[in-house]
């Protein structure tokens, strides 16, 4: 026995006994049972915390994704709203465009048409004034006394019938 005691292998064996027979007194396995499954609980704890902020963060992403969505509809609208109003507004300035041509085109013929009337008026006039020289040349040189008294009655005459 003395050779049991004089090999270190031996008092190892020997404290590994103590060990295990303390730990069975104190009731070390329960204890760290109980550590284990407190450490178990938090653990799983931890995990239903986390599934529950998975499924926040999977709900407030499909709601940014339906905002998304939204607001890319309203875009969409606004610009199509927006294209609408463009084509409105050409189709307007076409209109317009059209009736100040029309409008012009007409004052354009109203002033051609006045510019016309006043050429005939002052050829008119100018054949008239023209006329009248020529008649007072002509009448100016082929008259004489008896004839311009002869013509005066003649008119005279037919003035007087004029009036009848």
């Amino acid at each position: 026995m003395s050779s049991f005691f004089s090999d270190p292998s031996s008092w190892v064996l020997v404290a590994f006994i103590i060990f295990v027979i303390i730990a069975l007194v104190i009731k070390a396995p329960s204890m760290i049972a109980k550590l284990l499954d407190g450490e178990i609980d938090k653990i799983k704890s931890e995990l239903d915390n986390a599934r529950k902020l998975k499924e926040e963060a999977n709900s407030l992403l499909a709601d940014y994704e339906r905002k998304v969505q939204s607001a890319d509809e309203e875009a969409k609208a606004i610009i199509d709203q927006a294209k609408e109003i463009a084509k409105n507004h050409e189709e307007e300035s076409k209109l317009k465009a059209e009736e100040f041509i029309k409008r012009a085109e007409q004052q354009a013929i109203e002033k051609i048409s006045r510019a016309e009337k006043m050429a005939i008026s002052k050829v008119n006039d100018e054949i008239v004034n023209n006329s009248v020289n020529i008649a007072e040349k002509i009448i100016s040189e082929n008259i004489n006394d008896q004839s311009a008294d002869k013509l005066v009655k003649q008119s005279i005459d037919q003035i007087g019938k004029l009036k009848v």
